[in-house]
């Protein structure tokens, strides 16, 4: 599968993943809460694990930096 996450956005993923999967691990908010940030943690991650991520795809954007053009702009895929 094609990669379409430049490398600043995984660096976000990352980040925002894994202070989410420690958010869900630390047990401060109600259940609910923490299960949600369990499962954007982890799809955070996984799409910054592989560089795919499917809402781009279905969006047609594309930050990655073999497309042909810049790391931190958003360009339609053409």
């Amino acid at each position: 599968m094609k990669q379409n996450v430049g490398i600043l956005d995984t660096t976000i993923r990352s980040i925002v993943g894994v202070a989410c999967l420690a958010l869900a691990a630390e047990g401060l908010f109600p259940q609910a809460i923490s299960i949600a940030l369990l499962v954007i943690g982890s799809l955070l991650w996984v799409t910054s694990s592989f560089g795919v991520c499917f809402i781009y795809k279905i969006l047609n954007l594309d930050t990655y930096p073999g497309a042909g053009h810049g790391l931190t702009q958003w360009y339609p895929r053409t």
